[in-house]
């Protein structure tokens, strides 16, 4: 049978080409076609595509089509006897489209695949086998009677809890990620429907395949890694009402005599699972800041007690009741809050000396515009910033120590597997290891314990052996990252998402962040312009200040023209010193591009000089 694969995309570039990767090892001595319609990316998908894959067939929409007409579209242009829906952010191992197609053959009356689907990490994403999302399915999920009844074939049926994951079966609904079906079924029900825009139109067309009397098989065999970039925004309120929208088109289609109350149910299943998602994400962020808010202001107040009584106030005394309940708390909350919007609290250590240090210095610059009967002590400031520094480095000890798994042992280090070049490490305190491809991977992982499995595609090792390794480590608290020259994916972390593809300064939030740091440069450059102008540096700085007020320069820019990158207005002073070399310059500007983060331009502004 000839095989037609479908994928849409829209600015994964990075992911894409990875899939684009395994399907072409998937494709070896088979009939397959490879047919990409891009959604209007702005990521330079195409030109990068069709450099590294000439096969595929490139189907470039002026504008973005949606998930469904975007696949009806490639559909007009499949010529296989079966299409494969796949996502531009998965991985199938070599034997995927052999296994698949073979089941098909064997199983005349099978119209429909679904498949096994881990994420990054390894976890079964119980998406892979759905049970129809009719009324009373949802109501046993939104009770939460299938988290308290896993495996019951009534309460559990939403994800088809009763049915082990390693074992193929016939089940409702697949997951459009990776869909497998007939084309003489596709041409009779016309493909997906064009009424929903994104979700849902997965479950719509398996739905349609069995009314049309056809079974959807799930493909336990062959597993393939999903990796699920979109769940980052699965908490948004727009993802929330995108998916209510595709879910009252469902239920209006195939329910209509019970569309009001499925709607009804439908509504407040999601939003109450998205109230709950949001809170807790907010909770495993509001929780330390409030913690690192009492530790700090705790520790301050104990440093206020000790200097009244053995410096300010030694023959007896206190500072004003306003100080303790006014100002100390608006010492904490500022530090801290600019301390966290800079990144220190979960960033890099380099990240959390320059938070600290900026909190710091907001505290001083605020100390200084206070009336005088407000400033109290510019030493219990600087005392109280390095309390405030230490209740958050102690929160991140805490982290750390939260995170020891196996019998308190942390993880630690990054091993490679199938490393192109591997070379001795300089450094002998490095944990990076190299483990040879003719070694035992999983007892490699278990003997150095690594918090990171480096896994290189120049290394030859099969997509199939990567998927079982990362199976096998499930729980383990191993992260994995799928390395190539020019990018390195995961999906554990946002930087190594969906949007890896994406330069970070071309996101309007994170360009949106920029200014705002730039803005309080400003602000603090202005107010102690009187101090900065005693250094030579600093007068450098305070010269600049009327470009960046008229909005004609900002204080960091590129060392080159930086040509096709993300436009920023001329910079004070370069990100990086110009090596004279206009390639290094033009790579070293791509990657501040794409990896910008506010310790750049706050090191830039120390550390360089202004350009002329």
């Amino acid at each position: 049978m000839r095989l037609s694969v479908l994928i849409v995309n829209y600015n994964v570039k990075a992911f894409l080409d990875q899939c684009l990767r395994s399907v072409r090892a998937a494709s070896r001595n088979l009939d397959v076609e490879v047919i990409v319609v891009d959604n209007a990316s702005t990521d330079q998908s195409g030109e990068w595509i069709t450099a590294q894959f000439p096969e595929v067939r490139w189907i470039a929409s002026p504008t973005n089509l949606g998930f469904g007409r975007a696949n009806n579209l490639a559909l007009r242009e499949a010529t296989g006897d079966v299409v494969l829906y796949l996502n531009p952010d998965t991985v199938v191992p070599e034997d995927n489209f052999a296994t698949a197609l073979a089941y098909l053959a064997d199983h005349p009356e099978v119209g429909s695949l679904g498949c096994r689907m881990i994420d990054g990490t390894g976890e079964f994403l119980p998406e892979s086998k759905r049970a129809l999302p009719t009324p009373s399915v949802a109501l046993y999920r939104l009770l939460g009677l299938s988290s308290l009844f896993p495996r019951s074939p009534r309460f559990a049926r939403y994800y088809l809890g009763h049915l082990p994951e390693d074992q193929n079966a016939e089940v409702d609904v697949h997951c459009g990620a990776w869909m497998m079906v007939r084309k003489p079924i596709l041409d009779q029900l016309g493909g997906f429907d064009e009424a929903y825009f994104m979700y849902g139109e997965d479950i719509d067309l398996s739905y349609r395949i069995q009314k049309a009397g056809w079974q959807n098989h799930y493909l336990a065999t062959s597993p393939i890694i999903h990796y699920k970039g979109e769940s980052t925004k699965h908490a948004t309120w727009k993802y929330v009402k995108t998916f209510h929208e595709a879910m009252d088109i469902f239920a209006r289609t195939h329910f209509a005599g019970r569309a009001a109350a499925f709607s009804a149910l439908i509504r407040f299943g999601i939003y109450a699972k998205a109230t709950s998602t949001v809170v807790q994400r907010w909770a495993a962020v509001v929780l330390p800041l409030l913690f690192d808010l009492a530790l700090g202001y705790v520790l301050a107040e104990s440093a206020t007690s000790y200097w009244e009584r053995s410096h300010r106030y030694i023959e007896g005394g206190a500072y004003p009741i306003a100080y303790r309940w006014l100002v100390l708390p608006a010492y904490t909350v500022t530090w801290f809050a600019v301390h966290t919007a800079l990144g220190g609290a979960r960033g890099t250590l380099r990240r959390w000396f320059s938070s600290s240090f900026l909190a710091t210095l907001t505290l001083l610059v605020g100390y200084a515009l206070l009336p005088l009967d407000w400033r109290f002590s510019r030493a219990l400031v600087l005392l109280s910033s390095l309390l405030f520094a230490s209740a958050s480095m102690a929160t991140r000890v805490l982290r750390l120590a939260i995170g020891l798994r196996n019998r308190g042992i942390l993880r630690h280090g990054t091993l490679h597997l199938g490393r192109p070049a591997p070379t001795a490490h300089s450094d002998p305190h490095s944990t990076d290891t190299d483990l040879p491809l003719d070694g035992n991977f999983e007892s490699g992982i278990n003997l150095f314990r690594p918090a990171v499995v480096a896994i290189h595609a120049q290394g030859g090792i099969p997509f199939r052996r990567s998927i079982d390794l990362m199976i096998a480590q499930r729980g383990q608290g191993v992260r994995f990252r799928m390395v190539y020259p020019n990018w390195t994916l995961g999906s554990d972390d946002r930087r190594l998402a969906s949007d890896a593809a994406i330069p970070e300064l071309d996101k309007p939030l994170v360009r949106r962040s920029r200014a705002l740091l730039h803005a309080a440069i400003t602000v603090v450059v202005t107010l102690l312009s009187p101090l900065l102008a005693l250094h030579p540096q600093g007068r450098r700085l305070v010269a600049a200040l009327p470009s960046v007020w008229s909005g004609t320069k900002s204080w960091v820019g590129y060392t080159s023209s930086a040509l096709g990158l993300s436009p920023l207005k001329p910079g004070v002073v370069p990100h990086v010193a110009p090596s004279g070399v206009a390639e290094w310059d033009h790579e070293a500007d791509r990657r501040y591009a794409s990896r910008w983060h506010a310790d750049l331009d706050v090191y830039a502004l120390l550390r360089r000089q202004p350009v002329p």
